[in-house]
């Protein structure tokens, strides 16, 4: 049992044990769940190493971030300092500073050309900018000529490029964007080539030069690079399930024949494929090319109790993985939303959490898109909470925000008073967003001249209007003559920016000119969410927009949960609020999850995930989303969704629903059966009477059997014919077509089942008259 699995003479755990007591020779592979203590395992297996007569220059430790490494390195510190003979402890580093010393040791032979190392983003966009233009004099074809809709794709493509081993056009085609991006991969050439020229790197081309210097040598050639790098004989490498391509080859060609490696990290814990990881590399690729690769797990977190235990294993379980988190922390209280409201109940909740001593700081609000920040952060600033926004940028610096309030500052009078906008910068959205005809040089012309006269607006754009012809000087005049009207939506601003949207056609411009479906939803439900704030205070444009200048100029400094609340330590503190992605190893003692709803969390359009290989894939990185999102929390998780009565009698039951709607709870919440973990934990230690239905039987069966003291239940797994258990994918056999592929079944009342038969093609089946066996479950 796990509460007898404790290793008198190191403090560890039986699992964590076998990794530090791992031979001297083979591989290993350690799959640890969020909180399962790695650091101090790791440690320990350092330790060991250097006890059994390891140098440590022989050991190399990888990190993947600065923060990472130094804590590690810190407690490493804390650990063997005085413990070990020698003074020297083994190298910690991360990949950008491995690849940092691999750069100079190359340039210093002569492999690599000397380079200069740029660090700032800066420099990379003044570097893309004028590759662009470089484009453009050669006659390269660039629809998109504001650069604000296309540079964060750029920078986000090179990131991909550079974590490839695939070509520029490769990747290009792989990421499956929008036909006006197709300049990105000469674009990607140009700017090479100007670095090089240049004589500098970029912190992604430290792995991504030597790499590709290195593919192109000889046998020969690579022997004698191998013996300019360190000598490493044992290499443990953290988060591994966030290794990228270039990254893993890299290391294969030094270290594959001459090494043992300890890899550590959790596949189901890998959210960032978007910037190129390749989660497949620890999940299948390590094993099949590195010989008598010994696999542990670490199955136990210290952080949350069983509750979030139950859940994670359950929410996992439904992308194929078995393993179980067994949570062995403090009971974590699971709890939904008082409001439908999301700011209201997330107003709530810190309210109470506040009133019971606890501090604000150890609070995070943690969103799947920027959307979700919006009517979270218009709540705290409106009640001068003070937060800390990790990652993204302020409300009040978002393009479609600043966009909405240029026209609030019109409807309040702004023409005629600039002072009214909360920049006078802010005058360019009314030009640029739809972007205007015209040449580029004009258009910034116009833009100069409207910051110096915003009262000669409309005039400029008839000006503009009268130099076009047919349907674009006809849209040129109706938005100068809409500006002159907006003053009359003053005392009714929520449907004036409604009229503007619709009027200017401003979705219908974010649509065309994003290189993706998310993009673009992200930008118009930014703009709802923000409509929907000034709807709710019901003010006039003018009050409205003084109040929000007020508040962000304000720069949210308030110490306490009110203005009669004074906490000095909060200088800097308050609520953290952030991506889940930014969460990546932190932990809180709450956690609050707004935008569970099916469309958004998981993000799709249409859900065929059921038939479609990718869409599969997309929605298994969202559940992995899910599932680091609900294990940061400590002691409180409260999903910010307020379920209806249908949605909260399945949640109790410990179903999932038959059928997904758009915008209905999340499947993820239903995946991880809170109701019947719930359960579980409130009857903990006892036996319950009443035997629990849940088609995860199983899954519950064996965390149970994992702990002592457990409830004593009696699982029944749910009644059902064997057509009702059909899914999309399964292959089953008809007496007449042979065998075929279940494509979905109706939801409507007969249940109509498709099949996809090799020969017949596609046919529709009553399940009540005819007979299908299932002769294998989809993959």
């Amino acid at each position: 049992m796990i509460d007898n699995e404790m290793t008198a003479a190191l403090g560890f755990t039986t699992e964590q044990s076998a990794v530090v007591e791992h031979n001297l020779s083979g591989h290993a592979k350690v799959v640890a769940v969020a909180g399962a203590g790695k650091t101090s395992t790791l440690i320990e297996r350092i330790k060991a190493l250097l006890l059994k007569g390891v140098r440590p220059e022989q050991i190399g430790v990888f990190m993947f971030n600065k923060s990472a490494q130094e804590e590690f390195s810190s407690r490493m510190y804390a650990q063997l300092n005085g413990v070990m003979e020698s003074a020297r402890l083994p190298d910690v580093m991360t990949f950008h500073s491995f690849g940092m010393r691999l750069c100079n040791r190359l340039e210093r032979k002569g492999v690599l050309s000397q380079a200069k190392l740029v660090t700032d983003e800066f420099s990379f966009v003044k570097l893309i900018r004028e590759a662009r233009n470089n484009l453009i004099r050669q006659g390269e074809e660039i629809t998109l000529q504001d650069e604000r809709d296309w540079l964060e794709d750029a920078l986000l493509y090179f990131d991909y490029v550079k974590a490839s081993v695939e070509s520029e056009d490769v990747v290009y085609e792989n990421l499956k964007w929008s036909a006006d991006r197709r300049f990105f991969p000469k674009l990607f050439i140009e700017v090479e080539k100007l670095r090089k020229r240049s004589n500098i790197r970029f912190f992604s081309d430290l792995l991504k030069d030597p790499y590709d210097a290195i593919s192109r040598m000889d046998v020969e050639q690579i022997a004698y690079v191998r013996q300019l790098v360190p000598g490493y004989q044992y290499l443990l490498i953290d988060e591994f399930q966030d290794i990228n391509p270039c990254q893993f080859e890299l290391l294969k060609g030094f270290y594959k024949e001459s090494a043992q490696w300890m890899i550590v990290g959790d596949t189901q814990q890998c959210i960032y494929e978007w910037r190129g990881a390749s989660p497949d590399i620890m999940q299948t690729q390590f094993d099949q090319e590195f010989p008598s690769v010994a696999t542990y797990k670490l199955s136990q977190s210290f952080r949350y109790g069983h509750a979030i235990g139950l859940m994670a294993s359950g929410v996992i379980s439904e992308n194929g993985d078995d393993t179980l988190v067994i949570g062995r922390g403090t009971g974590t209280e699971v709890g939904f939303a008082k409001s439908p409201l999301v700011g209201k109940s997330a107003l709530t909740e810190l309210k109470d959490w506040y009133e019971k001593g606890n501090k604000l700081e150890d609070c995070a609000i943690l969103v799947r898109l920027y959307s979700d920040m919006v009517p979270l952060q218009l709540a705290l600033m409106h009640k001068q909470i003070p937060y800390q926004l990790h990652g993204d940028s302020p409300l009040w610096e978002n393009r479609q925000i600043r966009m909405l309030m240029s026209y609030l500052a019109v409807m309040a009078g702004g023409l005629e008073d600039q002072s009214v906008f909360f920049s006078l910068n802010d005058v360019e959205y009314l030009l640029s967003v739809p972007a205007l005809a015209g040449a580029y040089q004009q258009k910034q012309a116009l833009i100069t001249k409207a910051k110096q006269a915003p009262h000669l607006i409309p005039q400029l754009i008839e000006q503009l209007a009268s130099e076009q012809e047919g349907w674009r000087a006809k849209k040129l005049q109706e938005r100068a003559d809409w500006l002159r009207m907006l003053p009359t939506f003053a005392k009714s601003p929520a449907d004036g920016l409604k009229s503007t949207i619709e009027k200017l056609g401003i979705y219908r411009y974010f649509e065309s000119t994003s290189s993706k479906d998310i993009q673009a939803q992200e930008k118009m439900e930014t703009c709802e969410a923000f409509i929907a704030y000034v709807k709710g205070v019901g003010s006039n444009a003018g009050s409205i927009l003084a109040a929000l200048t007020s508040l962000c100029h304000a720069g949210n400094q308030t110490k306490g949960y009110d203005s009669g609340a004074s906490q000095a330590s909060q200088a800097n503190g308050g609520v953290h609020l952030m991506t889940i992605h930014k969460s990546k190893g932190l932990e809180f003692d709450l956690v609050m999850l707004p935008g569970l709803r099916e469309g958004r969390f998981p993000y799709y359009e249409e859900d065929v995930s059921d038939i479609d290989l990718q869409a599969k894939k997309n929605m298994q990185a969202e559940r992995r989303l899910f599932y680091v999102a609900i294990t940061r929390a400590r002691r409180r998780l409260v999903i910010l969704e307020s379920p209806d009565a249908k949605e909260t009698t399945t949640l109790t039951a410990g179903n999932k629903p038959t059928k997904y709607a758009q915008r209905s709870l999340s499947r993820f919440v239903f995946e991880s059966r809170p109701g019947t973990a719930g359960v579980l934990c409130r009857h903990w230690g006892e036996e319950l009477s009443e035997p629990i239905t849940s088609d995860q039987s199983d899954m519950f069966e064996a965390y149970l059997a994992k702990i002592d003291g457990a409830p004593v239940v009696t699982f029944l797994k749910p009644k059902r014919s064997e057509l009702d258990v059909l899914q999309a994918g399964d292959k089953v056999k008809h007496d007449q077509y042979g065998e075929g592929v279940v494509v979905r079944q109706e939801q409507s009342a007969k249940r109509m089942i498709y099949v996809d038969f090799a020969e017949a093609g596609l046919k529709r089946f009553n399940p009540k008259h005819t007979k299908l066996v299932k002769v294998a479950s989809r993959a």
